[in-house]
């Protein structure tokens, strides 16, 4: 395993890699408010068959976060990562946010992707934003500045939201240990994903939802397998947001089935 922290203006982004050069690299993101210690599990299962990317998103875990730098950078900071560690393509895992830094990382990069698995996440392609955007402006980003002042009930609502199972809820708090106040400056300026215009490149979508996900993300699952070419959605029974921790083994053996398809 190898860890460092590149330099992308201001900020230090933290990765690690599982090199495994005889494999195709998996990049592996994770969701709002967590970091790379979220894919604990995962990296076993996972780091025998492919080598591994994991990055902190800006204001998470080990990276920084700036007024110059937020998650909307994320697409030319993992380009400066492949670059530096000379990986030409890859497939990407992203979780909620993590997904939709994936895909835009496919519309700026086309040639650099290969594949994607979407876990709790929406195309960034369609209008599924839209009403996502009207959701979470009635709860999450209103809540967001209430809760400036209360900022571990803050994070105890994505933690409420991630998983059902308790040794579940466990691990994904674990991630979210070196999520800080100012980590809450990471989301400015997505709203560029939105706006880089039609899809680029086809490539295979696993879109997977969860059981107990907020209805309209399922609403949104739902049209990225319809909307999007090569896509498609599997639910996931007993599980929230964060599939992988309420059903590690299952969601394993499903994304070793699906990268091995392809």
């Amino acid at each position: 395993m190898h860890d460092q922290t590149v330099r992308f203006k201001d900020v230090g982004i933290y990765y690690m890699l599982y090199e495994n050069k005889n494999k195709e690299t998996l990049v592996l993101l994770h969701p709002y408010t967590s970091s790379i210690s979220v894919f604990d599990n995962q990296i076993i299962a996972l780091k025998k068959d492919y080598q591994l990317l994991l990055v902190d998103l800006p204001g998470h875990g080990r990276s920084g976060v700036s007024r110059n730098v937020s998650i909307k950078d994320m697409p030319e900071i993992i380009k400066v990562i492949l670059d530096l560690l000379s990986i030409e393509d890859a497939h990407f895992l992203g979780i909620e946010i993590g997904s939709l830094v994936a895909q835009a990382f496919g519309q700026v990069y086309p040639e650099k992707i290969k594949s994607l698995i979407s876990i709790g996440g929406f195309s960034i392609f369609h209008d599924s934003f839209k009403a996502i955007n009207n959701e979470l402006l009635k709860t999450k980003f209103l809540r967001a500045f209430k809760w400036a002042f209360l900022f571990n009930a803050y994070k105890a609502y994505y933690l409420n939201n991630a998983c059902i199972k308790d040794d579940a809820k466990k691990k994904f708090e674990i991630s979210q240990k070196n999520f800080k106040r100012k980590g809450l400056l990471s989301k400015r300026g997505i709203s560029r994903f939105y706006k880089l215009g039609k899809q680029k490149k086809a490539y295979p979508v696993y879109v997977i939802c969860g059981e107990y996900e907020l209805e309209v993300i399922k609403d949104a699952c739902i049209q990225f397998e319809q909307k999007v070419p090569k896509a498609l959605l599997e639910g996931f029974q007993r599980a929230k947001t964060v599939v992988h921790l309420d059903q590690q083994r299952l969601f394993s053996e499903r994304v070793i089935t699906f990268l091995k398809t392809l």
